[in-house]
């Protein structure tokens, strides 16, 4: 029976699962071991961290391991991860991706687009051996529809309406609630002083989401196109044979919303019609799992999810 090890790096946790006797026998939650996020100390002491609840014996090596990793793209990333899993694997079977190509093994998928909505966006797809990506380029340049994106075009909104001698309505109202300013110039100041933190700002998001003030709702609306753009993007560069039937994986923080959510997936089935939409219902840990699986010989790899 395969034993794998499952690792997802994003950047503000580690996630770890433990795969043996065809289910889950082992979860556990760290702070980021991605390099540019915790520094080479951190980063160790946190990926230990996330290995120590697994309950290993370093004796009894797994049969893979698969880590997805966010910042993949700094110098030395790569064999920082390989140099603290290899020990771990048997014949050293350590498979290392980007976090975002986790999403659609996760869901069971070997081909499609994998939309990620957070404090950032993008899209990734996979067709064989090819795999594109649309957007993903930060928040100074991209991440359209993301949290920071949906809380800076609520901002925008806000003194836009101060301009034109409207009142802050709804939107306004909570948002100076949620973040404890005084007044929009407060917010205005604060956000100037903090526009390198775009963790910080994502996390009023769902203020503006849960909002029933009317220009919250287009916000969110643009946002879901901007994100359906991306998928189509996505597909576009993939050029598959049968563009129109690759299933589209929507996930991250924001798709737990289920108003924009539900945005997200009409925009989508409007861009690309005939389309499967679907949501990923478990963390994408699983897909590390299932690559994992897929890189033993001879091995039959199947969506290992929480649930079986």
């Amino acid at each position: 029976m395969l034993r794998l090890i499952g690792i997802d790096i994003g950047g503000t946790r580690t996630r770890a699962r433990l795969w043996a006797d065809g289910r889950t026998a082992a979860e556990t939650q760290a702070p980021s071991a991605s390099l540019p996020a915790a520094g080479i100390e951190g980063a160790r002491a946190a990926l230990s961290a996330a290995l120590a609840g697994l309950g290993l014996d370093p004796a009894d090596p797994v049969d893979a391991i698969c880590v997805g990793s966010a910042g993949l793209s700094v110098p030395g990333a790569d064999s920082f991860l390989r140099a603290q899993l290899t020990p771990l694997a048997r014949s050293g079977l350590v498979v290392v991706v980007s976090d975002v190509m986790l999403v659609l093994p996760a869901a069971g998928f070997d081909a499609g687009v994998a939309v990620i909505c957070g404090t950032g966006s993008v899209a990734v797809g996979v067709d064989g051996e090819r795999s594109v990506q649309a957007g993903g380029w930060g928040y100074l340049l991209g991440d359209e529809g993301s949290g920071y994106w949906l809380v800076r075009e609520a901002l925008r909104l806000l003194l836009s309406r101060r301009d034109r001698g409207c009142a802050p309505g709804e939107l306004g109202d909570q948002l100076l609630a949620a973040t404890g300013s005084a007044d929009l110039g407060a917010l205005q100041r604060r956000y100037y002083a903090q526009p390198h933190l775009p963790r910080e700002w994502a996390r009023y998001a769902r203020t503006v989401l849960e909002s029933t003030d009317p220009a919250a709702a287009e916000i969110a609306a643009r946002g879901a196109d901007f994100l359906a753009a991306l998928a189509a993007a996505a597909v576009g560069e993939l050029a598959a044979p049968d563009p129109e039937h690759l299933p589209v994986v929507l996930a991250g923080g924001l798709m737990g919303n289920a108003r924009y959510r539900h945005a997200v997936e009409h925009a989508v089935q409007a861009t690309l019609p005939g389309a499967r939409v679907r949501v990923l219902d478990d963390e994408p840990v699983a897909g590390a799992i299932r690559l994992a699986a897929a890189a033993v010989p001879g091995s039959r790899p199947r969506a290992a999810s929480s649930h079986d």
